[in-house]
Order: structure tokens, then C-alpha cells, then sequence
């Protein structure tokens, strides 16, 4: 599947040779043990603050472990099978619950997932190789510039993540879909309600892009009950809130040992024109 990348550099394409991917200009770079290669342009790779920190996907690997939203994952996992693509792209993997899912069901596909969090890529790859999904590869990379050909890619989905409108149009092939997953109006109501005092209902408008037609709009939307701690906590960490509560605020999780909230998700399936 590496044969699918091109240089960050030079866009040429690029070679596995023994634990490194080459191009013919001489452009190298180094396959981490745990699978994933760091196809960030020089000058970012080693910026620490690019993606989520370390501390921000061990939380997101702790709360996906207690499956709250596996219903989210089976429904990107209906659609992508309904879609019957060849090749997919991730756009913003994070740890990659969604992509090695996605690789689990659609076996026959190739799927690879970009993001800008080496810690992110390195714990995808390792869940990958845990779980035997030799069909599914990660890479640091940005999404606004991933180093795909043009025209090369069947499906891309976007899991609350920024829309890189532009770079999902050169990298589609031109019968190609785009899936946008958002948070629906009243998605982690109950994180909110025992966080603020003041709860407002999120912003659910579908996506604006003028590149793409939007086909269908699905949702899933369900309750559940989010037990221990730490797991709530981890849900916390890995939601925007985390940036924008004061200390205080935080505070009101310390002895919260339970926590019932709504689960909604909206998914935007757009085919590029």
C-alpha cells in the first residue's frame, strides 16, 4: 500500500526499500516500527504542537475502548460499504477507531489515514497490527496537502474535522464521494449540562462546499451512559471543551463517577462535480 503515496517533496513516487520509502530523487523516509511514515513537508515535521498531543490521544483510545460510539462507527462503516470503494482516505484519523473499522469491514479495500498527530498515527498502526488489518496504512501528513495523486482516491471520509474543500476535489477521482461527520444539535448534552451552568444546542448546519453535491444527510442519535471516572474525563479531554473550560468548570468532573448524555452525529454524503 505504500506504493499508493508520492514524496512530500517532489511528488515523485515513492519505493519501499528494507524499513524506508524512497523516491528516484533520492528523498528518504523512515518506516516507524509500528508501521506509520511521517510524510510531513520539512520544516513541520518536527513541530511538536502539529496535531493532538500525546496526552489527547491516549484519552481518545481510552474512550473509544468503552465502544460509546460504536454506533457512529457501524454507520460510516454502512455507508462506506454502500459505496463499494476501492480506495479511501481518512482525512483527520486521530487514533484511527474509525479508519480500522472501516478496514475490518471493507477487507478488500485499501484505506489510509491522515493526520497530523504522530502519536496519533503510531497508536492507529499498532491497533492495525493488533487487529491484523493489513489493508489499512497511516501517515503524518496534513490533510489540506496529503500526498495523494490527483484523481486517485474513490472515497474520502472527514470525521470532526476541518473540510480541506479543495484538496478533497484534487484528491477525489471524479466519480468520487466525500463523507462530513459533525456533531448534531444535541451531541454530549449531558458532558455540557454537568460542565456549565448555560447549555446551547450545537450548530448542526449542513457543510457549505461549492465543489460537491450533497446526495444525503443520515444521522445517529442515541443515549447512553458514560460509567467511570476516568473514562469521562476521557471523553472530556478529547472534546474542544477541554481548551475552552476554566479550571473551576473542570472541577465540577472530579467526583462525577457516572454520566448520561445524547450521542448524535450527522453524516453529509456529498459526489464531487
Amino acid at each position: 500500500m505504500y506504493n499508493l503515496l508520492f514524496c512530500p517533496i517532489c511528488h515523485k513516487a515513492l519505493k519501499l526499500e528494507a524499513q524506508s520509502l524512497k523516491c528516484e530523487n533520492g528523498h528518504s523516509f523512515d518506516i516507524a516500527k509500528s508501521g506509520y511514515v511521517n510524510l510531513l513537508k520539512p520544516g513541520k515535521k518536527n513541530n511538536a504542537k502539529a496535531g493532538d498531543s500525546k496526552e489527547m490521544i491516549s484519552a481518545r483510545s481510552a474512550f473509544f475502548a468503552s465502544e460509546a460510539y460504536s454506533k457512529i462507527r457501524d454507520m460510516i462503516c454502512s455507508i462506506a460499504l454502500k459505496l463499494n470503494s476501492s480506495f479511501i482516505v481518512d482525512a483527520g484519523c486521530g487514533e484511527g477507531y474509525y479508519t480500522n473499522g472501516i478496514a475490518i469491514c471493507m477487507p478488500k479495500s485499501s484505506v489510509i489515514g491522515f493526520d497530523m498527530s504522530k502519536f496519533g498515527c503510531e497508536s492507529a498502526s499498532k491497533t492495525a497490527k493488533r487487529m491484523r488489518n493489513t489493508n489499512a496504512l497511516f501517515s503524518v501528513a496534513s490533510i489540506f496537502d496529503m500526498p495523494l495523486d490527483s484523481e486517485s482516491a474513490d472515497l474520502i471520509i472527514n470525521m470532526f474535522a476541518p473540510v480541506a474543500e479543495n484538496e478533497f476535489h484534487r484528491v477525489l477521482k471524479r466519480d468520487g464521494y466525500l463523507i462530513v461527520v459533525a456533531s448534531g444539535k444535541e451531541h454530549l448534552d449531558g458532558l455540557k449540562e454537568a460542565l456549565y451552568d448555560e447549555v446551547y444546542l450545537n450548530d448542526a448546519d449542513e457543510p457549505r462546499l461549492e465543489k460537491f453535491a450533497l446526495i444525503e444527510r443520515k444521522s445517529v442519535k442515541y443515549n447512553t451512559k458514560i460509567e467511570g471516572n476516568d473514562t469521562i474525563k476521557a471523553l472530556f479531554t478529547m472534546t474542544p471543551y477541554y481548551h475552552r473550560t476554566s479550571l473551576s468548570d473542570k472541577a465540577r468532573l472530579d467526583s462525577l463517577d457516572s454520566l448520561e448524555t445524547t450521542v448524535e452525529a450527522d453524516f453529509f454524503i456529498f459526489k464531487k462535480i
